[in-house]
């Protein structure tokens, strides 16, 4: 695929465990691919801050986290939700990394894993956390931050919530989780479903698939397709 706007970077600092944290089984996401995708909904939605920010297949809060450091000055509110409570738990703690406590607190953390263990990669690691304080201490404004578990596949999950997203990007789950699984050739289409109570009519959804997975939701009409290794993305827009 051709980036647009996402520069062919060296994205280590944002390894999985070395400042952002992870857990066994939970999914990363390519730092570049996602930079890239939300990069290009900001260009539909023809804004390029005070944006809100809606993940509902949020896992361990990966992605959303990366975006928030990658564009520190673009997301005004960000809000993330997954069925499983404990993958809500860890996208908690790496959101948290959006706050100058969370990043300290992260930091003493490593801190103590230098004393104690004195590895090269924790000290690589502390240099990360760094970097990223330095980037939150010159962002003009402290991001809310709000996760919670929900079904995506339920019609009516994200109806009366108090927030209305301007950019949603869902990694939509494949193959390794039974409740997906069972419903893979129409769970992307659900999930259009599902999200259409927390958008407005400008805002714009980038839904990730496995090729074997098709969007054919009438709600919505394409702005863009894409493919990215086995992924594919559709960047999509309310019919109105």
């Amino acid at each position: 695929m051709e980036y647009k706007y996402s520069k062919d970077d060296n994205f280590e600092d944002f390894a999985c465990g070395r400042v952002l944290y992870h857990r066994s089984g939970m999914p990363c996401f390519p730092v570049r691919l996602a930079d890239e995708i939300f990069k290009r909904c900001m260009e539909h939605l023809g804004r390029q801050d005070d944006i809100v920010l809606f993940d509902p297949c949020c896992g361990g809060g990966y992605m959303a986290a990366v975006l928030g450091l990658l564009n520190p000055a673009a997301i005004r509110k960000f809000v993330c939700s997954d069925i499983d409570e404990e993958a809500v738990a860890l996208a908690r703690s790496n959101l948290s990394l959006l706050t100058m406590d969370g990043l300290l607190r992260r930091r003493d953390q490593i801190a103590e894993m230098i004393e104690t263990f004195g590895k090269q990669s924790h000290k690589d690691a502390m240099r990360s956390v760094d970097r990223f304080i330095g980037i939150m201490r010159e962002r003009p404004f402290v991001p809310e931050i709000r996760c919670f578990t929900a079904d995506a596949l339920d019609k009516t999950a994200f109806c009366g919530m108090d927030f209305t997203a301007d950019i949603v990007i869902a990694d939509v789950p494949y193959g390794n989780l039974s409740t997906w699984s069972e419903k893979e050739d129409v769970a992307a289409d659900m999930l259009l479903d599902s999200v259409k109570c927390a958008i407005h009519e400008d805002s714009v959804v980038a839904v990730v698939c496995d090729k074997s997975q098709k969007i054919r939701n009438s709600g919505y009409k394409r702005l863009e397709r894409f493919k990215a290794g086995k992924r594919v993305v559709e960047i999509l827009h309310l019919w109105t």
